[in-house]
């Protein structure tokens, strides 16, 4: 599978920005993060792939007046959002748009000039990581900039469960087509693990999250499911030109086989998310 093109996934989120946080998965991945993270007061935290600000603003609050805050993502659309809602509240978080891969150029060193190397206290980057073209050499390039001890906390979608997602990446192929992001080396929790302790930090563990939202699809919602899946931006290219006739009924053949018997299939939102420590 190509790797993800980051002007593709700018513009994905683009297009996401306004309605983002209209989804309650978000702000429940979001809440799971702090409970995870438990920024400490005073902490200096880096939020990358920020959004909309939704882990940003509660890191924020954890941290306190002595912390410091800096949320970086690639969309411009996102941080918009984001800035707006500083604006509204006095927040004192400093945002940029940037590509999260790599960070030269960004003056992130908390109250002073630099790129932050050995700074942060805690990095976190959320729903985000398989979007990267090379997870393994962003994270060492993130964990350069924690202090000894700090932590990283970030995350990958478990394996199989969102039902559209899923079957478009088992149809690609007989179409010509992939998702616009890889995430094929998820096997597992262990995948995650397995970046992380490779990227040189000492694992602390790796979970499968709480469900988040849960949804059932009957197979007579097939159809539907798909004109839904490809009228947004991130499977839209099942949706285009000559393609979208045989990829629907792609789709649908794919759905009625994964839903058995039971003429159902179940998409539950959760995350394996990793906690892990620079030695």
């Amino acid at each position: 599978m190509p790797p993800s093109n980051p002007s593709t996934i700018a513009s994905i989120y683009n297009e996401r920005s306004n309605a983002y946080d209209s989804a309650t998965f978000h702000h429940h991945l979001a809440e799971e993060y702090i409970r995870a993270a438990n920024p400490q007061s005073g902490a200096h935290v880096l939020d990358l792939a920020c959004g909309t600000g939704l882990v940003t603003f509660l890191a924020e609050a954890q941290v306190g007046s002595t912390g410091y805050v800096v949320g970086v993502d690639i969309s411009e659309g996102m941080l918009e959002v984001a800035r707006e809602k500083a604006r509204r509240t006095g927040s004192r978080v400093t945002f940029y748009q940037h590509d999260i891969s790599g960070l030269t150029g960004l003056n992130l060193n908390p109250g002073g000039e630099g790129d932050g190397t050995g700074q942060f206290d805690l990095i976190t980057c959320a729903a985000a990581l398989v979007l990267l073209p090379d997870p393994l050499g962003a994270i060492r390039r993130w964990a350069s900039l924690l202090r000894e001890g700090g932590r990283l906390v970030t995350d990958v979608a478990a394996r199989d469960v969102h039902v559209p997602a899923r079957i478009f990446e088992r149809i690609g192929p007989e179409l010509g087509l992939s998702l616009q992001w890889d995430q094929s080396w998820v096997k597992g929790e262990e995948s995650l693990a397995g970046v992380l302790s490779e990227a040189g930090l000492l694992v602390e563990r790796v979970y499968l999250s709480p469900v988040f939202q849960v949804k059932e699809y009957r197979v007579e919602q097939a159809g539907e499911l798909f004109e839904q899946a490809v009228s947004g931006p991130m499977f839209r290219n099942f949706g285009m030109g000559n393609v979208k006739d045989k990829a629907k009924r792609l789709f649908v053949e794919r759905f009625v086989q994964e839903a058995g018997e039971e003429c159902v299939l179940v998409d539950e939102a959760k995350m394996y998310i990793g906690l892990a420590v620079k030695r």
